[in-house]
């Protein structure tokens, strides 16, 4: 299996190179990223660190998996200060946006999976601890730091049954698991799976929860006041907050609009804000646009266009219901802001890949819909005062249980020798 992993990798690298010499824009990012990226700093070279001074190497897909390993990473820093960090993205788009950071000492590429590239890459890091993030599994990049004696663990790790792992001819894949040190799960299934289904040994799984909802509750509880969503929600109506939406995920919702009371409002934020599309929504829907309108003209309005960026994480705070695009596209977009502030969520059919999820509609906070029809039935049954306030108090436990997941797996980290 090790020649077969090998040659799948070296042909996706290689199928990546060429569609960067044609011209496809991410491909070639990536490509040339990799070409232009800095070498390691002098002063994070094991022969020029400090005696006694530490390295953590942290690894991460993209950038959602870096918002859900840097509160683990934050917390890992304050447990042990004078320690340097190293990230490193497979994606340009994580490498983009993180390049600058300053949570971190230096950001670069993971070098491509190789026996050479990972001995290499040991030999001039020579990290001291190394975390990968959610689902990350780079075998030869793990067969070295399993070499070098380096303590490895995959935090936030999330799986589904359907995975490699846990089929009849996964062995080899079982045994990829069985190179870290520690598999700190997101949920009890998560790791149920992990041993019942994938042999893999009890004393190396733990159970963390999901590091993103410390960051998530904390954007939620710090002060953000926007006077035109103010005046928007300020009268006596309920109001749902639509986030990251879809032209798919817009179909469904104006299929259910029209079965809605007048007393309800709706703030669509959509998840690209193509000018064409904003223009052809305003119409369809007789909405305002946030960027174009004054407090005073959104008191009587019933829909509000969030045609800008950057604050939808903070406007749920204003609704009394939420709707999550992305599920009835490619996938669901991020649950756990509106879960932050207790809101009802619905959204579509396409969420296997989301545990989060998977744990709000089993608490009895959030609603999976396949049409139009089934959304508008979810959001009349929302309406309603008691449901509301019974689906509230869901969202609100949930949150608080994996409230504080980022400190549990940094301690669990830390402490591991003594487990």
């Amino acid at each position: 299996m090790p020649i077969l992993y090998r040659l799948g990798t070296a042909l996706y690298h290689t199928a990546i190179r060429l569609a960067g010499a044609v011209g496809n824009p991410k491909a070639k990012e990536w490509v040339q990223g990799r070409k232009n990226a800095a070498p390691l700093p002098d002063h994070l070279r094991p022969e020029r660190r400090k005696a006694g001074e530490k390295l953590l190497w942290v690894h991460c897909a993209s950038l959602g998996e870096w918002e859900q390993g840097r509160p683990v990473v934050e917390a890992l820093q304050a447990a042990n200060p004078g320690w340097k960090t190293v990230l490193t993205f497979y994606s340009p788009s994580g490498y983009q946006r993180c390049k600058n950071s300053e949570i971190v000492d230096f950001v670069t590429y993971l070098p491509p999976d190789s026996p050479r590239n990972a001995d290499q890459w040991q030999r001039e890091l020579r990290p001291d601890l190394a975390v990968f993030v959610k689902y990350e599994f780079w075998y030869y990049h793990l067969e070295a730091l399993f070499s070098y004696k380096v303590p490895t663990f995959l935090v936030a790790a999330s799986f589904r049954a359907d995975q490699r792992f846990f089929s009849k001819s996964g062995d080899w894949w079982r045994g990829v698991l069985q190179l870290f040190t520690g598999i700190i799960t997101q949920t009890e299934s998560d790791a149920s799976l992990l041993m019942n289904r994938g042999g893999v040994p009890a004393e190396i799984v733990r159970v963390g929860g999901d590091p993103r909802m410390d960051r998530t509750l904390a954007l939620a509880e710090a002060p953000f006041e926007d006077p035109l969503l103010a005046a928007f929600t300020a009268p006596a109506v309920t109001t749902i907050i639509a986030g990251s939406v879809w032209p798919d995920d817009l179909k469904a919702l104006w299929l259910a609009w029209d079965k809605l009371p007048d007393t309800v409002r709706i703030i669509l934020a959509p998840h690209e804000l193509h000018k064409q599309e904003l223009a052809q929504t305003q119409v369809q829907w007789s909405a305002k646009r946030y960027t174009q309108s004054q407090a005073e003209e959104l008191t009587d309005a019933r829909v509000l266009l969030l045609d800008t960026i950057g604050i939808l994480s903070r406007a749920y705070r204003y609704g009394e219901l939420a709707y999550v695009g992305g599920a009835f596209r490619t996938g669901l977009h991020n649950t756990l802001e509106p879960l932050a502030y207790g809101l009802p969520t619905v959204f579509g059919p396409k969420h296997q890949k989301f545990p989060e999820a998977a744990a709000a509609i089993a608490g009895g906070g959030a609603f999976s819909v396949t049409s139009g029809g089934e959304l508008a039935v979810v959001l009349e049954e929302l309406l309603d005062e008691e449901n509301r306030a019974r689906a509230s108090k869901a969202q609100r436990a949930l949150a608080g249980a994996n409230a504080g997941a980022a400190a549990r797996t940094a301690q669990l980290i830390n402490n591991w020798d003594h487990d």
